[in-house]
């Protein structure tokens, strides 16, 4: 199996495991008596593991072979998701988020590394169709989830996946993947990193990483509060899952369009996507209200191609260090999938929803702002 295909799965994987705080977000209140800004915590906890991960196997990604990083990384994330399934605690489950984003963020930063290697000459359409894949599996598995959850309960849901992860590490056994960049270790190593275009890139990559998180986690509270959801049972249930599904098919659109229409990765892509989010943030309930699935759906579609462009822009920074130059942008996304849902959790709690949707507003403006300064500084 080429590292293509065996990437649509594994990323696919991973759009599953974003959305698995939000998709349960119901049934750990109910287990575990959690408010808004715990259940938000939950996303952090992934979020800030999958910023571990990411800055642990930057550099090891950039000098080892990468198949027995791929299958060690799937394997810990079934370690992870086995511990979750038998949580008997709000701490014990914090830690096994915490521990599946590490393996995520392992995985994450080796397949962003290796695809612009092995198809150089299309970086932005392959990384686009393959976080498209993500976005798919948080779009299909949002209200799979929650259903699971509803009928076999949560344990079983989590182990469920677990299984997938056997499956997916027993496929990067035959997966061909490239070698790290050429020269030698040391040479690699010591090549600067361009950290006056990294770090308006690392804003922007923290600004969108944590709305993605915010939004994905506490939109089923959002829908309840909006009194979308307020019919007991399974129809007020549905419409906070198909929401978070909205938002993640908007993103698959945008990066399968993104994709087709071969543009080259530039910062303007960015800038438009975040400004345009901002202002359907910004307007929040009023265009929520009776059409909240559409309207989750604009927002991920106008942020659809910020992430992958931000992927290509940071390894094309510094080419010899793909990985570790990618690890310094999306590590600085994770702190902000930590920091941005407990902060949108806690504001719901203290304020409302409404004064939420402005706090993921404010972060999407922070999108625009950090790569019209990379723009600047390249």
């Amino acid at each position: 199996m080429s590292v293509m295909p065996l990437s649509l799965l594994a990323f696919f994987a991973f759009g599953v495991l974003l959305v698995l705080p939000g998709a349960l977000q119901p049934a750990f209140a109910a287990a575990f008596a959690l408010d808004m800004g715990q259940s938000g915590g939950v996303a952090s906890a992934l979020m800030l593991g999958v910023g571990f991960g990411v800055v642990g196997s930057g550099p090891i990604v950039d000098r080892m072979p990468r198949r027995p990083l791929f299958v060690a990384a799937s394997l810990a994330a079934l370690a992870a998701l086995a511990l979750a399934a038998t949580a008997a605690s709000y701490p014990l489950l914090l830690i096994a988020f915490g521990m599946l984003g590490v393996a995520g963020g392992c995985y994450e930063t080796l397949l962003n590394a290796a695809l612009p290697e092995a198809f150089p000459e299309r970086a932005a359409a392959c990384l686009s169709v393959a976080h498209a894949s993500a976005t798919l599996g948080a779009a299909l598995g949002a209200p799979l989830l929650a259903l699971g959850a509803s009928r076999a309960g949560w344990p079983a849901t989590l182990a469920a996946i677990a299984v997938a992860f056997a499956a997916l590490a027993a496929l990067g056994v035959a997966a061909r993947f490239p070698a790290p960049p050429g020269g030698s270790a040391g040479e690699a190593m010591s090549a600067p990193l361009p950290l006056r275009v990294l770090a308006p890139l690392a804003l922007a990559a923290a600004a969108y990483v944590g709305v993605e998180a915010a939004y994905s986690a506490l939109l089923p509270g959002y829908a309840r509060a909006l009194g979308v959801g307020a019919q007991p049972g399974w129809l007020g249930f549905t419409r906070g899952s198909l929401a978070i599904s909205g938002f993640w098919v908007g993103l698959f659109l945008a990066r399968m369009l993104f994709a087709q229409l071969r543009l080259p990765a530039r910062p303007r892509e960015i800038v438009l996507g975040g400004a345009a989010a901002a202002v359907l943030l910004g307007l929040g309930a009023a265009l929520a209200f009776g059409a909240i699935e559409l309207w989750s759906a604009a927002i991920g579609f106008a942020l659809g191609a910020v992430f992958p462009v931000l992927v290509v822009l940071a390894g094309d920074a510094a080419p010899q260090r793909r990985a570790t130059s990618l690890a310094v942008v999306v590590a600085f996304g994770s702190v902000g999938g930590f920091a941005i849902p407990w902060l949108a959790g806690e504001t719901f709690s203290a304020f409302g929803a409404e004064a939420m949707m402005f706090v993921l507003a404010a972060s999407c403006a922070a999108i625009a702002a950090g790569a019209g300064l990379a723009r600047r500084s390249a």
